[in-house]
């Protein structure tokens, strides 16, 4: 099984929040930094977006590479979660179709899943995710 092409990029929403909170305040600007900090000297490619489209799941990401699975996770905490995403990144960039098995994922991340989209190269009958 192929292993995803190029670096995992991690993508933060720079623009959401809580609904009475300044948009200067977005805890995906104080999230992007920390995540910036965790994967200073990795391949990792880190990036932020003005939107994810997740707006009422406020301090987003998404994980993504060419031939990798996509995820994105929501809820996060911008001042404790850095780690967590940078070690998720990390371990897509090795596994085959860029696929962490839930078991595997950091404990913060199995529950602020909002999609895992599979790569346009990984495709079997049944749907089923890569072993």
């Amino acid at each position: 099984m192929p292993k995803p092409v190029g670096p995992t990029i991690i993508t933060v929403c720079t623009s959401c929040r809580a609904a009475e909170g300044a948009r200067a305040a977005a805890p995906g600007k104080t999230l992007l930094a920390a995540i910036e900090l965790e994967a200073a000297g990795s391949s990792l490619v880190v990036r932020p977006t003005q939107c994810l489209s997740v707006c009422t799941r406020v301090c987003t990401v998404s994980l993504t590479s060419q031939g990798g699975y996509t995820f994105l996770f929501g809820d996060l905490d911008a001042l404790a979660d850095a780690p967590a995403v940078v070690r998720l990144a990390k371990a897509c960039a090795e596994a085959n179709y860029g696929f962490v098995p839930w078991k595997d994922r950091p404990e913060v991340l199995r529950k602020g899943m909002i999609a895992r989209v599979p790569p346009p190269n990984w495709s079997p009958e049944d749907g089923s995710a890569p072993a």
